[in-house]
């Protein structure tokens, strides 16, 4: 780059004139007169198109300039020397370099008139320069070009813009390509005043708008000495931009300074069961509904791992899924399964003991065995206490029934923030991988109603396939999880040392496994229980009542004079566990033996019609409404409330009721496999040597923990250890 006294420098407000020249840079006089020293860093080199003169640019324009195209410069050049002309009268903006017959009347200051009468003029004068423009009148034929003249105001609002902004304010936004350089528009002590003002916003104040902090910003500024113009328009865009990232509201202003603190910075999870992450999703698939005949839609409830993101957990439950639902995705979580292959058939998970491995002996060259291994056999599905819980907010996760199981096993809640899905990322990318199973299956509707088929849902002659049920889905689900996902590799995931191996689920679990050692999980065989919510009734000679509903059973036969203060000390209450997805029973665990027993409804036998909680309130208050709340009391709650129960289920004329009576019948039959489930396997711990059920030391926890068992508040202690 070459200077000499005489040649143009482009600055903020347009062309500046070199008058010396120095070791450290050059003086050069701006528009107004004045004279200032530019250092050689802060000086780039300019060719301006189709100008005659060759000169510089400071270097805080350069960004700017580099990033428009020639023909954006040459407009804006355009422009500037319109103005430029308009006050000074000179299109160059000095007198030295003043054209032959400038200044022209009636531009520039000599002539006395108002600014308003020279754009007028300016505005007539290029409108004659377009007419008589070749150029421009081939791109109005061809149409690219509409423009025919200039107007007045047009020509204003340029000399407006430049004096708000310099240059900047002349240039054609369309030539920006999408962005505005701000560290080129706006000068370094301003958007270090304005990162601080905003920086002020932590939650703990009320936000205000933009103009306040552009307030701050300049009393800031003008503080420190500092009085130099701002170009307005970039500035409120910086502004805008920085309460973007700082967040609008207290709420968000506080979640994003909270950033790099516990709870809020990402932190490696190096270690299997370290966090696990859950979700719930609808189902892209319709399955059929055996007692109304219909096609309904199901919710897939899932816990994954992050570590090794090995799917612990599945479960496809009525919608919308409640907080029992989630406190049983938890019980499957902790308690090992496994899936037995036989032929073409395959079984759903079953209980299983601890494993030492699931995978073939830990080394790197057999931990794609996997792929070529038969699968026949059994498949395990591990099973571990989670140190914390990934969850979003929804309100199945943030229930006070599902914070007291957790609360239970010391299990701590991790919650993602709100509008964030990307915070529990692990399983909301399985709900991608999900739609390789559900694919596979006939009543499969698409992402949206756009992609569904017309024979979608379809159970008639005409239905191509028919549709499966919800727990032929989730058979279908969980062996897809066993025999695909969990033997597939995963691009996620990485083992120190072995980066270039292609891991699976299973063979991540199995290495990280070998390191952590032996992982020990409840495995009591009524653990079921303790993911129960529990009911406190006093037990009568008739039984015990809850909604009035009476349960009995023999095994109250003790306990129906139980004094006061022997199980709680304020009443003579007895704890029952409570399922509400099917309230035809509870359960009492008989404190002599340790064993859960079942009390069941006195009324169980009548029932032709699936009954939780849910249904059994909607009977109860039809029945209030129709004959009065003191039919309830006169003995025959029982009848009625099966017989009112048995009306609705044939009421076709609900269309409501009947989507409420096929989650009802979802939810009782998924309630029957678990207690099933768990009262053969107290039957086979019972009849085996060693401890009663209801003793092992994994649930037994000290005395000071609170609330880790059903049978104890905070004064007395576990009844079972009794």
């Amino acid at each position: 780059m070459v200077l000499e006294i005489g040649c143009t420098v482009l600055v903020d407000d347009g062309p500046a004139v070199v008058t010396s020249l120095h070791v450290a840079g050059v003086t050069v006089r701006v528009l107004d007169g004045s004279s200032r020293v530019v250092e050689w860093p802060d000086l780039d080199q300019l060719r301006e198109p189709n100008r005659a003169v060759a000169g510089a640019v400071i270097r805080r324009l350069q960004p700017l300039w580099s990033c428009m195209s020639e023909a954006g410069k040459e407009t804006t050049l355009d422009r500037l020397e319109v103005v430029l002309e308009i006050v000074t009268g000179f299109r160059r903006g000095h007198a030295e370099l003043a054209d032959g017959g400038e200044p022209r009347e009636p531009f520039g200051p000599a002539w006395g008139v108002s600014l308003t009468t020279r754009c007028t003029r300016m505005a007539a004068l290029l409108t004659d320069e377009l007419q008589n423009d070749r150029g421009h009148r081939r791109r109005l034929d061809a149409g690219s070009s509409r423009r025919t003249s200039v107007s007045a105001s047009t020509v204003y609002n340029w000399v407006v813009r430049w004096r708000q902004d310099g240059l900047v304010g002349l240039v054609d936004a369309r030539q920006l390509r999408g962005r505005v350089p701000f560290d080129v528009v706006l000068s370094t002590e301003f958007r270090s005043a304005a990162a601080l003002v905003v920086g002020q916003l932590d939650g703990s104040t009320s936000t205000v708008n933009i103009d306040e902090l552009m307030r701050r910003i300049r009393v800031r500024m003008l503080a420190v000495g500092l009085d130099e113009p701002v170009p307005q328009r970039a500035s409120l865009q910086y502004l805008s931009q920085l309460m973007r990232e700082r967040g609008h509201t207290t709420r968000s202003q506080r979640t994003r300074s909270l950033r790099g603190t516990t709870g809020y910075s990402h932190v490696p999870v190096v270690r299997i069961g370290e966090v696990v992450a859950i979700d719930a999703t609808r189902a892209d698939v319709l399955v059929y509904d055996e007692r109304s005949g219909k096609p309904i839609s199901v919710e897939i409830l899932t816990a994954i791992d992050v570590a090794s993101r090995v799917v612990l957990a599945l479960r496809v439950v009525a919608r919308s899924a409640d907080s029992v639902d989630a406190s049983l995705l938890m019980y499957d979580v902790m308690r090992p399964m496994s899936q037995l292959v036989e032929g073409t058939t395959y079984r759903d998970w079953r209980w299983a003991g601890i494993p030492e491995g699931i995978a073939p002996p830990f080394t790197p060259a057999v931990w794609n065995s996997l792929e070529d291994a038969t699968l026949q056999g059994e498949h395990p599905i591990p099973g571990l206490t989670p140190d914390a819980i990934r969850s979003d907010h929804g309100s199945i996760f943030v229930s006070a029934a599902f914070e007291d199981v957790l609360r239970k096993f010391q299990i701590d809640l991790l919650l993602s923030r709100g509008k964030r899905p990307t915070d529990n990322a692990h399983v909301e990318r399985w709900h991608e991988t999900l739609q390789r199973a559900v694919q596979q299956l006939p009543g499969y509707k698409g992402r949206n109603p756009s992609q569904r088929g017309s024979a979608t849902g379809r159970i008639d002659a005409g239905a191509i396939e028919p549709l499966v049920t919800a727990t032929e889905l989730q058979r279908h689900l969980r062996a897809f999880v066993a025999l695909d996902y969990h033997r597939t590799w995963h691009q996620g995931l990485v083992y120190p040392g072995v980066e270039l191996e292609r891991l699976t689920p299973l063979s991540l679990f199995d290495a990280l496994h070998a390191v952590t050692g032996r992982i020990h999980v409840p495995q009591d065989p009524d653990l079921l229980y303790e993911f129960l919510p529990v009911r406190w009734g006093t037990v009568g000679g008739s039984g015990v009542e809850f909604h009035n509903l009476t349960y009995d059973a023999p095994v109250l036969d003790g306990f129906r004079a139980v004094r006061s203060g022997e199980f709680r000390r304020q009443d003579s209450a007895v704890p029952f566990f409570y399922d509400p997805h099917d309230v035809s029973r509870i359960w009492f665990r008989d404190p002599a033996t340790g064993t859960v027993v079942e009390v069941p409804w006195r009324g169980a036998h009548l029932l032709s019609a699936p009954m939780t909680d849910a249904t059994r309130d909607r009977a109860i208050g039809r029945i209030r409404a129709q004959r009065g709340a003191g039919m309830l009391k006169r003995g025959a709650a029982t009848e009625l409330i099966a017989r009112e129960l048995g009306a609705l289920s044939t009421n076709a004329g609900l269309k409501e009721w009947r989507a409420q009576l096929a989650a009802a019948q979802l939810r009782v039959e998924q309630s029957r496999r678990d207690h099933d489930e768990a009262q053969a396997a107290i039957a086979e711990a019972a009849s085996l040597d060693g401890p009663a059920p209801g003793t092992s030391d994994f649930v037994a926890l000290p005395e000071d923990s609170a609330g880790l068992s059903v049978y104890r508040d905070d004064e007395w202690p576990d009844l079972r250890e009794l």
